[in-house]
């Protein structure tokens, strides 16, 4: 679980395997930070999924990205497709930073940010995806 609020634009996995129900997302996936941190609720952020699922058609709040170096197992494909039209404000309960192995017995995490190009065109799918 995160215990600080993580930068805009860094890659965490979230949990949505319990409390939501098809059509909306479930399971352990990727996501986007999209907020800083949000006044009066110093334990919650918003973020937008990713899936490695191609949208057909992709429409203007959808965004490929691809990684290099790919993100950890199990999220290693090289390319998410950032879902704009998915935004969720979740508890910190529900975060992790993407676990990357545990050489010598020390746990290691893949802290990866976005740079400020790749974050502004991810705003821009959420502003579609929303209707902004």
């Amino acid at each position: 679980m995160l215990t600080t609020h993580p930068a805009q634009g860094t890659i965490v996995r979230v949990d949505l395997s319990q409390g939501f129900q098809p059509p909306e997302m479930g399971k352990r996936r990727p996501a986007i930070v999209l907020s800083r941190e949000i006044p009066g609720r110093p334990l919650m952020c918003a973020i937008v999924p990713l899936s490695t699922s191609a949208p057909r058609p992709p429409l203007a709040h959808h965004m490929r990205i691809t990684f290099v170096p790919p993100l950890p197992a199990p999220y290693s494909s090289a390319t998410a497709w950032v879902k704009g039209d998915i935004v969720l404000t979740v508890g910190f309960h529900r975060l992790r930073h993407l676990f990357s192995g545990q050489p010598g017995g020390h746990k290691r995490y893949d802290i990866r940010v976005l740079d400020p190009v790749t974050f502004a065109r991810v705003q821009e799918c959420v502003r579609c995806g929303l209707s902004l």
